[in-house]
């Protein structure tokens, strides 16, 4: 998968970085088989023995185009705001999002980790949370879980979130 990167830095106020998803390729795929089932089911006579029952199989058939399309990543946006924290954003393609924030104070540190499986090396970016009494390491948060973006692109977001985010921080 092939993702465009936009970076805007905003100076002392942070950065941000998006990786928008490529379009649909399946859209024409979906409208090719709802047209081939839809004439399957009238060259069949499915229209004349029982119309409940093609009314059925449009209705999954849109249902599940509904819900591709509901759960199909658009973008993903990290903004690193050096004073307050993170901010993770996941956008769909039908207009909803999902935003969540990481306070500054929960914020340890900001790491790129490689996960090795049989047949390949993946890298990810990688927030590591603290808990309120100690500095320990309290959970893994992960950004940009469904983008994959590449080394190259990881690393630039690393440096910009090391030298604006952590360094910032320890002052």
């Amino acid at each position: 998968m092939v993702l465009e990167m936009k970076h805007r830095d905003l100076g002392d106020r942070g950065s941000e970085f998006t990786f928008v998803h490529p379009p649909l390729k399946n859209r024409f795929l979906f409208v090719l088989l709802l047209i081939i089932t839809m004439l399957l089911a009238f060259l069949s006579g499915l229209h004349l023995l029982d119309k409940g029952l093609l009314a059925t199989l449009c209705l999954v058939l849109g249902v599940t185009l509904m819900v591709k399309l509901y759960l199909k990543i658009h973008s993903e946006n990290l903004l690193i705001l050096p004073s307050l924290g993170l901010q993770l954003e996941t956008q769909y393609y039908l207009g909803h999002k999902h935003t969540h924030f990481i306070h500054l104070t929960h914020i340890k540190d900001v790491i790129i980790n490689e996960a090795v499986t049989m047949h390949s090396i993946m890298h990810y970016l990688l927030v590591l949370l603290k808990g309120k009494q100690s500095d320990q390491v309290k959970a893994l948060q992960p950004v940009f879980s469904h983008s994959w973006p590449s080394l190259a692109h990881l690393k630039l977001v690393y440096k910009a979130a090391q030298e604006k985010l952590i360094k910032s921080h320890r002052r």
